[in-house]
C-alpha cells in the first residue's frame, strides 16, 4: 500500500465515521467517535512516517 493511499483510506474513513455519528445515539455515537479519533490518528501517523504497516510504500 502506498503512503498517500493510506493517507485517504483513513482520512475518508474518519470523516465518514464521524458523518455517521452526528446522527447517531448513545452508545453508537461514541464508539462511532472514538473510531474516527483512531482512523485520523492512522492518517496523520502515514503522513509523519510513522505508520506501522509492513507493506506501505513512498
Amino acid at each position: 500500500m502506498k503512503r498517500t493511499d493510506a493517507i485517504r483510506m483513513h482520512s475518508e474513513e474518519a470523516a465518514a465515521l464521524s458523518w455517521a455519528a452526528e446522527t447517531a445515539v448513545e452508545p453508537t455515537r461514541s464508539w462511532l467517535l472514538d473510531a474516527a479519533e483512531d482512523h485520523q490518528a492512522m492518517a496523520d501517523a502515514a503522513r509523519l512516517g510513522e505508520y506501522d504497516y509492513d507493506e506501505l510504500e513512498d
